[in-house]
């Protein structure tokens, strides 16, 4: 068994990590929980001291704003869309039919208006946008999201729905230069 698969089974092992049935895919316990709540707690602090503005988007985002957003034109194999049943009585009952013969369901599943983030700070930048002009010496952010990239792996640090938490300053380049240099 290679190096990766070997911890992966570690983790479930020692019930940090809890098996799904899909590679990246994996519920957490307590313990780990406990852990990540507690280093959220630090990181908000440190950047208290920064005047952060601490912001928290679901594992969703608009649909318009992610095509907007350009990721995929770069990334379109790492794009999740969240789609829904969109049918009749009849398509309603051609899903349990299906269900019950063990054949694809979907046929009437359409794309709603929400994606899954792709990374926290994605659904910002229409906020930023909306806001209007920033402050002379810019803003900076807070966030953590969930975020979905289709890649499956065994890799227990490269899950498919994991939290992301980043800092984002948002400001004219010459606030980035000096705000980058102090850190």
């Amino acid at each position: 068994m290679d190096m990766q698969g070997n911890f992966l089974d570690q983790l479930f092992a020692s019930g940090l990590l809890i098996e799904s049935g899909v590679d990246g895919l994996y519920g957490r316990s307590g313990v780990f929980e406990d852990v990540v709540t507690r280093f959220d707690a630090l990181v908000t602090r440190y950047g208290e001291d920064d005047g952060a503005e601490v912001v928290r988007f679901p594992p969703g985002m608009s649909r318009p704003n992610f095509e907007k957003s350009g990721y995929l034109k770069s990334f379109p194999q790492l794009a999740g869309t969240v789609h829904s049943f969109c049918g009749d009585d009849h398509g309603h009952n051609r899903i349990i039919e299906c269900l019950a013969a063990g054949e694809d369901w979907t046929d009437d599943q359409k794309a709603t208006d929400i994606v899954l983030t792709p990374a926290a700070c994605y659904p910002l930048y229409p906020v930023i946008a909306k806001r209007g002009p920033l402050p002379e010496d810019g803003r900076l952010f807070d966030l953590q999201s969930y975020c979905f990239r289709h890649e499956p792996s065994k890799e227990p640090t490269r899950m498919q729905l994991f939290r992301m938490r980043e800092y984002v300053r948002a400001g004219r380049p010459n606030r980035w230069s000096i705000f980058a240099s102090a850190g």
